[in-house]
């Protein structure tokens, strides 16, 4: 059976010992399948549970991730048995979509191209829209959920750590985020560069088409606090006073004595012509004593005149100017690239550089074990010269050396590749005649 893989994810198992944990991971996302396949496979956070609880329940499953959104579903394994394993999350999580599998609309990754797949969805680097903000949360309730339910263990556990501090860093570190880069969005740009910030003004939105709902949604979402909506009948008013509770509708005739009182105006109707022209406008901007007006046409044919342009404190722009604004900043995520795969390195190559650190933790903890008997039976005898009272200070003073002079030691055989730990460690047991037995 051959198994789908997403662009430049060439990936065959690789040796746990020297490139790090055995890992799978399977999903779909937009560019493996279309929205009507995702939507089936789509995980609500009860169902999410119900899943990763199937999949520990399996044998050759050691410990899962699970992340679902309306662009991806993608399961992460620890395995114990890679087939038997991705047998589990086919048959568990892509059942309600049979043809997933029968088409092949699902891809594969082992190891560390897994790891670094779960690093690139985190910064936003495998979104439908590039950089954008919501999938690091996404991530970071997933991987609450996991923890919640007990499916992940150490290896899956570091591996999110990782994943939410590669998305954090390339939010802080790079502009991956900046910029909007859809119409609603592009709204709220244009509305910051004249009011400096959109919070506490006031819209209104002629139209109750998608079109205009996503733009109003965003106004909202950045702090619009006065939203009105304007429409030629009443047959959307209940649909748009459920979207928007806090929302006031009027009519289409009242749209210039309204616009007297708001700052922001989005025009998106059916019209066959403009339905706002530049004498009626000119009449209202004299009421607003100058206060300016943001006019955005979304319209097509457009609904706004061109005329409106030239009115003094009007600023007027149409779907080509957004979708020009649009534009360059999508290029200038896309010139962030670069600076996010190397953020996505790094920590892959600190969560890496972890689990090979791992195989030094018997040696050291036996290290520690060996240097506390020591430090117990030198207190001990010498407790009796020590006043009663300073007894306890005896014993944090004692602990607190020990603990500081194995500190480096045990940093150096965590660290390093895998030839020189391993050097390390042979060199640590030679010294401290450790792994030969308890002394008496």
């Amino acid at each position: 059976m051959a198994l789908s893989d997403p662009p430049g994810a060439a990936a065959e198992p690789a040796s746990e010992a020297a490139e790090g944990p055995a890992l799978l991971a399977v999903g779909i996302d937009h560019r493996s399948a279309p929205l009507e396949l995702r939507e089936r496979v789509a995980f609500s956070r009860e169902d999410s549970e119900g899943l990763l609880l199937r999949l520990m329940a399996r044998p050759e499953v050691a410990e899962a991730y699970l992340i679902s959104t309306c662009n991806r579903t993608e399961v992460y394994l620890r395995p114990r048995e890679q087939e038997r394993a991705f047998r589990a999350a086919m048959e568990l999580a892509f059942a309600r979509a049979p043809e997933v599998e029968r088409d092949g609309r699902f891809w594969v990754l082992h190891d560390s191209e897994a790891a670094r797949h779960l690093l690139a969805v985190a910064c936003g680097l495998e979104s439908m829209v590039l950089g954008e903000p919501e999938i690091l949360g996404q991530v970071k309730r997933s991987a609450e959920l996991a923890e919640a339910v007990g499916s992940c263990g150490t290896v899956v556990k570091r591996l999110l750590r990782s994943a939410l501090q590669a998305g954090r860093r390339a939010r802080a570190e790079t502009e991956i985020g900046e910029g909007a880069v859809s119409l609603g969005y592009a709204v709220v740009e244009l509305a910051r560069h004249i009011f400096v910030g959109v919070e506490g003004r006031s819209c209104l939105v002629l139209g109750g088409g998608e079109t205009a709902v996503l733009a109003a949604r965003a106004l909202v979402e950045k702090g619009v606090r006065d939203l009105r909506f304007a429409l030629r009948g009443t047959h959307r008013h209940e649909e748009l006073g459920q979207q928007f509770p806090g929302a006031r509708l009027t009519t289409f005739q009242e749209r210039y004595a309204t616009l007297a009182d708001c700052d922001v105006l989005i025009a998106s109707t059916s019209a066959d012509e403009p339905v706002i022209e530049a004498g009626e406008l000119r009449q209202v901007m004299r009421q607003r004593r100058s206060r300016p007006l943001l006019v955005v046409d979304l319209g097509v044919p457009r609904n706004v005149g061109r005329r409106v342009g030239r009115l003094d404190n009007v600023f007027l722009h149409d779907l080509d100017s957004l979708q020009h604004l649009v534009a360059r900043n999508l290029e200038h995520r896309r010139a962030e690239v670069p600076r996010v795969e190397a953020i996505v390195a790094e920590e892959l190559e600190h969560f890496g550089s972890w689990y090979q650190g791992l195989a030094a933790e018997p040696l050291v903890a036996e290290l520690q074990r060996r240097a506390e008997r020591i430090r117990l039976q030198e207190v001990e005898g010498a407790r009796d010269r020590f006043p009663t009272e300073l007894q306890d200070e005896l014993d944090r003073l004692t602990r607190s050396l020990v603990r500081k002079i194995l500190h480096h030691p045990s940093t150096r055989l965590r660290a390093g590749g895998a030839e020189r730990r391993l050097a390390h460690l042979e060199l640590a047991r030679e010294l401290f005649q450790l792994g030969e037995g308890e002394e008496e």
